[in-house]
């Protein structure tokens, strides 16, 4: 059995997504988002500060207006040194020479951290520092270092925006990942910080694997004395494969399950759904429109992916519900609980994840409560309908007779 929450509803921002793109071939989708987090965005310190004395806000303008605009929160991202202020401005990386090593001067980074919260001073909810920090690929730097840039940015937001969060570096999967949350909170890292952030891929795993990872980090954070503090995933996604003749991109041929429509749809909406289930704050999707695999449009003709239309569809289900609890019926069917404000379970969600199960693995008092069943972009269907319905790695949704809604 999975966590039950108190009584409230899924708050539109738990549904975040990157936009890489905005402005350059990619609109604002219909189907969400909640909220935004601005990285690989060609919005990080080497973007807006290409030197000492220059700053270039123009994209980050961009980004900030129209997720105003929408009503959305956004979340910025603080990392990447321009070449300028690097420490090591020769070290190759993805990103470019230089990016992932810290600062050389501690001024630089305060300099930079002060401009940007003073020009969005309330427009920008919350700052995460760095990006997986616990991946040479992404720093190069020491711990001891992320500490350091990790409370200057606390002391220097809380100053000029005390409203605004400080998010912890998020580290990406288990392991030696979530090992080092525990040493960069052990080193002082959570005095200043009001989120712990994850990136919680299980790259080749089904969405049910993120269970097991949350409640490491969790059991990570009481460790440490920050067990109160909110829990976000700040980004995690799969490989949702392309049907436009696109050539399978280099980052994913090793490592990732290719998931082909049906199914990356199926696994964005339980990774959803879990997560809820599981206490956290915000669930921020990568991406809408990632160029290398993971995206929710075609990379080369831009036309949705079934997982955009699941986007929508998962936060249409639970839009003034919440998820109250979860559970794992053996060897292969989930069911999740859904809560109206005053916290009466009103439907449930159901799944196998194998490739089919009969409703009759449900016990016959729930299955016996249903009034209609439904499947994504299906209409409902009668519960005295269901006697032979199978059930699918996509989500069904079956909602409650008004008479046995639970009080």
């Amino acid at each position: 059995m999975l966590a039950v929450l108190p009584a409230r509803a899924v708050p539109p921002e738990y549904f975040g997504l990157h936009i890489h793109h905005l402005g350059k071939g990619t609109n604002w989708p219909e189907s969400g988002p909640g909220s935004l987090r601005a990285w690989d965005a060609r919005v990080t310190w080497a973007d807006v500060q290409p030197s000492r004395d220059q700053f270039d806000f123009s994209r980050l303008d961009l980004y900030v207006q129209t997720a105003r605009q929408k009503g959305v929160p956004v979340l910025l991202p603080l990392a990447h040194s321009p070449r300028w202020a690097s420490s090591r401005p020769d070290e190759p990386s993805p990103y470019g020479p230089g990016r992932v090593a810290p600062p050389a001067r501690i001024q630089d980074w305060r300099n930079y951290v002060e401009a940007v919260v003073r020009r969005y001073q309330g427009r920008i909810e919350a700052y995460d520092i760095w990006n997986e920090p616990s991946d040479k690929v992404h720093y190069s730097g020491t711990l001891e270092q992320m500490v350091e840039l990790t409370c200057e940015a606390h002391r220097i937001i809380r100053a000029i925006d005390p409203k605004a969060l400080v998010v912890s570096p998020a580290t990406a999967g288990g392991g030696r990942h979530v090992d080092y949350l525990g040493q960069f909170l052990a080193a002082g890292g959570r005095k200043c910080i009001d989120v712990v952030a994850h990136h919680l891929y299980v790259f080749q795993q089904p969405p049910e694997a993120i269970v097991p990872l949350i409640r490491q980090v969790r059991a990570v954070m009481r460790h440490n004395g920050v067990g109160h503090l909110p829990l976000w995933n700040t980004e995690s996604g799969w490989w949702l494969e392309d049907t436009d003749g696109t050539p399978v991109p280099e980052m994913v041929r090793t490592g990732w399950v290719r998931l082909d429509g049906p199914t990356g749809a199926a696994w964005l909406m339980r990774a959803l759904v879990l997560g809820r289930a599981e206490q956290l704050g915000r669930f921020y999707w990568y991406s809408l429109d990632n160029r290398h695999g993971l995206g929710m449009l075609q990379i080369t003709s831009r036309e949705p992916k079934p997982a955009l239309a699941a986007f929508g569809q998962i936060q249409a289900w639970l839009r003034e519900r919440e998820v109250l609890s979860c559970r794992a019926l053996p060897p292969d069917v989930w069911t999740c609980e859904l809560a109206d404000a005053r916290r009466r379970v009103v439907a449930d969600l159901l799944w196998t994840t194998g490739i089919s199960a009969p409703l009759s693995r449900l016990p016959a008092a729930t299955r016996a409560g249903w009034q209609h069943c439904q499947l994504p972009g299906e209409s409902a269907v009668a519960a005295t309908a269901l006697a032979d319905r199978m059930l699918h790695p996509t989500p069904m949704l079956c909602m409650r007779r008004p008479d046995t809604v639970a009080r």
